[in-house]
C-alpha cells in the first residue's frame, strides 16, 4: 500500500515535540535526585533535621507557587517565555553545580548548603512552569493528554539514565576526586543543562513578537482575576485546583521521602536501595506510557483521575503497614505505576483550561498549587511522625493517603469540556466581546 510521505509541517511538528520531550528528560532527573542524593545527603551525611530539611523544601516551594502566576502573565503578555525559560535554566544549573563545592564543616556552612539547594529549586522549578506553558504548541494536531503524558514515560527514562550517570561520578571510578553524594547535581545538572537546549532553540515552541495577546482591561490583578473567571465559568477550575492539590500533596510527600522510608523499613542501602527505588521509576514509566498510548478523551481522563487517586490513597495506607521487602516493593512501585499515570493527565488537562495566549499564567497557577501542595507534603510528613509516639515514617505514609482521598471528591465537581481541544498552529486569540467574564 502506498503511503504518502511526510508533510514538512508535519515533520516540524515531529521535531517541535520531540525538543519539548526533551526536556522532560532532563528535568525528571533533577526530580530523582532531589530524594535520591540530596535528601539523603543533607539528613543523613551532613546530619541536617528532617524537619529543617522539610520546612526548608516547603519554603521554597511555596515561593515559587506565590511568585509563579505574577511571572508567567508578565510572560505571556511581553512574549518573553523563552527568555525566562533561558534564564531560569542557566541559574539553576549554576546554583545546583555548586552544591558540591561548598564547605560542609559548621553550622554556617550547613545554612549555606540547604540555602542554595532551595534557592536553585527555586529556578528549576521557574523554568517547569514556563516550560509547560508551550504544551499546546508541541501538541499541535495531537491528543494533548497524550502528548504530555508522552514527555513524561520519557522523562522517566532520561531519570533513569541520569541516575546511571550521578551513580558513575560519585562512586569515584570516573573522577576520583568527586566521590560522594555531595557531588550528585554536578551531573544532574550538567544533564538537565543539556536537555534543555533543543528547547531554547525550536523557535516553534514560543511566542513571536507579532502574536496578538488579548489583553484585559485593568491593573495585572484585575486581568488575572477576568482570566480566572473565564475558565472558572467554563471548567470549574476551583474544583480541578483543589484536588489537584490534594493529590500532589500526597504523590511529592511520599516521593521525596520515599528512599528514607523504604530504607527505614528494610535496611536497604546503597545500590540494593537505588535498586528497589529504581523498580518505581520503571513503573512511573509505564504509567505514563499507558496514558500517552489511550489519548483519552475527556470523559476517560476523568476516570483515569477519580480511579487512580482512590487508588492511589489505598495503596498509601497499604504501604504505611508493610513490613517487609516483597510488600515494600509492590507497594512502591504501584505508588509509581499510578503517579506516573496520574501527573501527567493532570497536567494535560489543565492546559485546556486557559486561553492559548495566556499559558504561562495557567501554568503560574498550577505551579502555585503544584509548589505549594508540595510543600505540605514536604511538611506534614515530618510532622505527623513527630506527632506520634511510634512509627513515625509509618504515620508519614498514612497521612500522605489521607491526601490522596481527599483529592476524590474535589476532583469530581470540576467539569470538563464535551470535546478535546486540539489547537492548530495559527490559532488567534478569541476576541474579548465574546469572553462574558472580561472587564471590557
Amino acid at each position: 500500500m502506498h503511503t504518502e510521505p511526510p508533510t514538512d509541517a508535519h515533520s516540524e511538528g515531529r521535531r517541535t515535540r520531540l525538543a519539548w520531550y526533551s526536556y522532560d528528560l532532563g528535568n525528571t532527573t533533577v526530580e530523582f535526585a532531589i530524594p535520591l542524593y540530596l535528601t539523603t545527603w543533607i539528613v543523613n551525611d551532613l546530619g541536617v533535621a528532617a524537619w529543617v530539611f522539610g520546612l526548608a523544601s516547603a519554603l521554597s516551594s511555596w515561593a515559587i507557587g506565590l511568585s509563579g502566576p505574577y511571572f508567567g502573565v508578565r510572560a505571556d503578555e511581553r512574549r518573553t517565555r523563552r527568555r525566562w525559560f533561558t534564564m531560569s535554566v542557566v541559574v539553576a544549573t549554576i546554583l545546583l553545580v555548586s552544591l558540591g563545592f561548598l564547605p560542609r564543616t559548621g553550622t554556617g556552612a550547613l545554612v549555606a548548603i540547604v540555602l542554595t539547594a532551595m534557592v536553585a529549586n527555586y529556578f528549576f522549578q521557574l523554568s517547569s512552569l514556563i516550560y509547560n506553558a508551550s504544551m499546546l504548541t508541541a501538541a499541535t494536531g495531537q491528543n494533548v493528554v497524550s502528548v504530555s503524558s508522552a514527555g513524561l514515560a520519557w522523562s522517566f527514562l532520561g531519570g533513569a539514565v541520569g541516575v546511571g550517570i550521578i551513580e558513575l561520578v560519585i562512586s569515584g571510578k570516573l573522577i576520583p576526586a568527586l566521590s560522594g553524594r555531595g557531588y550528585a547535581f554536578i551531573p544532574a545538572a550538567l544533564f538537565f543543562a543539556l536537555c534543555a537546549l533543543p528547547g531554547m532553540y525550536t523557535g516553534r515552541l514560543w511566542q513571536k513578537k507579532s502574536d496578538i495577546v488579548d489583553i484585559p482591561k485593568g491593573s495585572l490583578h484585575s486581568r488575572m482575576r477576568a482570566l480566572w473567571r473565564e475558565s472558572s465559568r467554563e471548567y470549574r477550575a476551583g474544583w480541578f485546583l483543589a484536588g489537584y492539590f490534594a493529590l500532589n500533596s500526597a504523590i511529592q510527600g511520599l516521593t521525596l521521602y520515599l528512599p528514607l522510608y523504604v530504607q527505614w523499613v528494610t535496611g536497604l542501602e546503597g545500590p540494593t536501595l537505588l535498586l528497589a527505588v529504581g523498580i518505581v521509576v520503571v513503573f512511573s514509566g509505564v504509567g505514563a506510557g499507558v496514558v500517552a498510548r489511550l489519548r483519552p478523551d475527556n470523559r476517560r481522563v476523568r476516570r483515569i483521575i477519580l480511579l487512580g487517586l482512590t487508588l492511589l490513597g489505598l495503596n498509601a495506607f497499604a504501604f504505611s503497614l508493610a513490613s517487609s521487602l516483597p510488600v515494600v516493593v509492590f507497594c512502591a512501585s504501584l505508588h509509581g505505576l499510578l503517579s506516573g499515570a496520574l501527573v501527567p493527565t493532570v497536567r494535560g488537562a489543565f492546559a485546556q483550561t486557559f486561553r492559548s495566549d495566556y499559558q504561562a499564567l495557567a501554568f503560574g497557577l498550577f505551579g502555585a498549587v503544584q509548589r505549594v501542595s508540595q510543600g505540605l507534603g514536604a511538611a506534614l510528613w515530618p510532622i505527623a511522625g513527630s506527632l506520634a509516639e511510634g512509627g513515625a515514617a509509618s504515620w508519614g505514609v498514612a497521612s500522605m493517603g489521607v491526601l490522596a482521598l481527599i483529592g476524590v471528591p474535589l476532583f469530581s465537581r470540576w467539569q470538563f469540556g464535551k470535546t478535546d481541544y486540539r489547537p492548530t498552529v495559527s490559532e488567534p486569540a478569541r476576541p474579548a466581546e465574546n469572553n462574558p467574564s472580561s472587564d471590557r
